[in-house]
């Protein structure tokens, strides 16, 4: 009550035109201060920042009302369907799972806990994140192999560091967090100098922001494995669904990835309507990820600021004048949040994940204060 009575109390000598005044005035500093206050742009995860599209909800829904009390099928039948005549492959060549990153592990964890467990996994790197600690894990031990100059995996590379130790080689297109792509023809010398017995693992997470399909090459490839998402381009990462695709020589291992009583009945039907549909959400969704990196790129040419060309939403940004950490907390204190490249233990880049126009405008003019564009 006395904070109540000093409050009126300080306007007891004040006349009313003076008191509306002050008011005003205190009102109109409140506003502006709210008005400077920038939200916070998360641009560190990699996956889509929209929902998906409404129908594969409703599939979903759909699928989970209709028998919320059953076991879903463990074959995922008419999904293996789907996704055969998408790559143009055999179902009994698809394995659904939750998600690309629960497949790999899976994949690590029966290629490496065979005859003469253990061995070595030669890795692309930069590469997807947790995939060394997966090899760990599995009881392997993971064997960094540098990325080509485009930031892709380089078949060269990897097939000059498989040893008689090395059980599996492992890239990714386009490649997390650098963009960079591999083609059919990259995969195929690298399965020819492979040593007899070594997989090749294929992280294809984003390989629905390119043209590019690699999975049909399991038809003529054996032991390789791609690894497909829908966390990415389809904007279903809440799902944590994926698959895998394998030659049909590979199916007993195949088998080894599928998880215990299979996916998830909404999943499947939301997986399944996605890529029936495919040209109703992607499409749009490559569009905005190929001009934002376009965007990206022109304005920040003639800074010290650049990144690889790729292919995807992720850029591997870098600048001749300061570190990774620097850059990081350049955008964090204007509140937009990247991933710093010491999680990839790289002290000179950054990971950001592009959005939309607004998105890239605003890290735009961010970056540009800290590394402005000679003239």
């Amino acid at each position: 009550m006395r904070r109540f009575f000093d409050y009126y109390r300080q306007f007891e000598e004040l006349a009313p035109d003076e008191v509306s005044r002050e008011l005003r005035a205190r009102r109109d500093e409140e506003k502006a201060r709210a008005v400077t206050e920038q939200p916070a742009l998360d641009l560190s995860s990699p996956a889509w920042h929209e929902p998906p599209h409404a129908e594969i909800v409703n599939a979903a829904t759909f699928a989970l009302r209709r028998a919320v009390n059953a076991y879903p099928d463990p074959e995922a039948g008419a999904l293996a369907e789907a996704l055969a005549a998408r790559h143009a492959v055999e179902p009994s060549q698809i394995v659904a799972g939750h998600g690309a990153g629960e497949l790999l592990r899976a994949g690590c964890q029966a290629i490496l806990s065979g005859a003469g467990a253990g061995g070595e996994v030669a890795i692309a790197w930069p590469g997807w994140g947790p995939l060394p600690r997966l090899v760990h894990e599995a009881g392997g031990r993971p064997v960094p192999v540098a990325l080509s100059r485009d930031g892709a995996g380089d078949p060269t590379a990897l097939a000059a560091a498989a040893g008689p130790q090395t059980r599996a080689v492992a890239l990714a297109s386009p490649n997390d967090p650098t963009g960079g792509t591999v083609d059919a023809a990259a995969i195929r010398r690298l399965a020819t100098d492979l040593p007899d017995g070594t997989w090749i693992l294929l992280d294809a997470a984003l390989a629905d922001f390119d043209d590019v399909d690699l999975a049909p090459l399991t038809l003529e490839l054996d032991r390789l494995l791609v690894f497909r998402s829908f966390s990415k381009a389809r904007a279903m990462a809440g799902f944590r669904a994926g698959y895998a695709v394998g030659h049909l020589d590979d199916r007993e291992l195949l088998a080894r990835l599928a998880p215990t009583l299979g996916v998830s009945a909404p999943a499947q039907a939301g997986m399944a309507w996605a890529t029936a549909n495919e040209e109703r959400h992607l499409p749009r969704r490559r569009t905005v990820a190929a001009e934002q990196r376009d965007r990206l790129a022109a304005a920040l040419a003639g800074s010290a600021l650049a990144f690889p060309t790729g292919t995807g939403p992720l850029v591997w940004l870098s600048s001749g004048a300061h570190t990774g950490a620097q850059i990081a907390a350049h955008l964090a204190a204007r509140r937009i949040f990247v991933t710093p490249g010491t999680a990839w233990g790289d002290d000179r880049h950054v990971r950001i994940a592009l959005r939309g126009q607004a998105a890239t405008d605003r890290l735009t003019a961010a970056l540009g204060d800290l590394a402005p564009r000679s003239r």
